[in-house]
């Protein structure tokens, strides 16, 4: 892993539940439970919504999505601290690193559900398009015909991934971009 990169890893359960762990780099580790899917197409068919939203953030560049918010400390509801040790004011820093990003992690919400349905078949891969579909109010430049595919494959190729590992064993992500900050 290259300098600033963060390690997720993806834990797949006995049942389509499944847990994200994400290791800060502050040194504090962050769970959260999981348990929806989305379809990409591909002899996998899906993978865990989680796992979809580190693949479409990263590639579009949504460094105020989910991924990134985590990352740099914010807690949503269903993140648990479960080892290191968290900075003083670090709830009320991370709550404000959620609410400043409220509607970006809205728009990467919108844009995981729609590149997941270009990768499955169900929306067209033209970009001007897509954006048509999902309005201004949530589209990013960065959806390229380019970044649309490199998602795709991306997405396709981690579904087959999840769909060969039993249950208990983790697949691992990373989250390459520096942490973001509040405004």
């Amino acid at each position: 892993m290259g300098r600033g990169t963060v390690r997720i890893e993806f834990v797949k359960g006995e049942t389509r539940r499944y847990r994200s762990l994400l290791h800060r780099p502050d040194g504090v580790d962050v769970e959260f439970e999981g348990g929806s899917y989305n379809k990409v197409g591909g002899p996998a068919g899906e993978l865990p919504h989680d796992l979809a939203h580190l693949i479409v953030e990263d590639e579009l560049m949504l460094l105020h999505g989910v991924w990134g918010v985590l990352v740099a400390g914010g807690m949503f509801r269903l993140a648990t601290v479960v080892a290191g040790r968290r900075a003083p004011h670090a709830t009320r820093r991370g709550r404000a690193l959620v609410a400043d990003a409220s509607e970006r992690v809205r728009q990467a919400e919108v844009l995981v559900r729609a590149v997941c349905g270009v990768c499955a078949g169900e929306y067209p891969a033209d970009p001007a398009a897509l954006e048509r579909g999902i309005g201004a109010r949530w589209w990013s430049d960065t959806v390229t015909r380019e970044a649309l595919a490199r998602a795709c494959e991306r997405l396709r190729a981690a579904g087959e991934q999840w769909a060969r590992l039993a249950p208990g064993a983790t697949l691992e992500g990373t989250w390459p971009h520096a942490p973001v900050r509040a405004r």
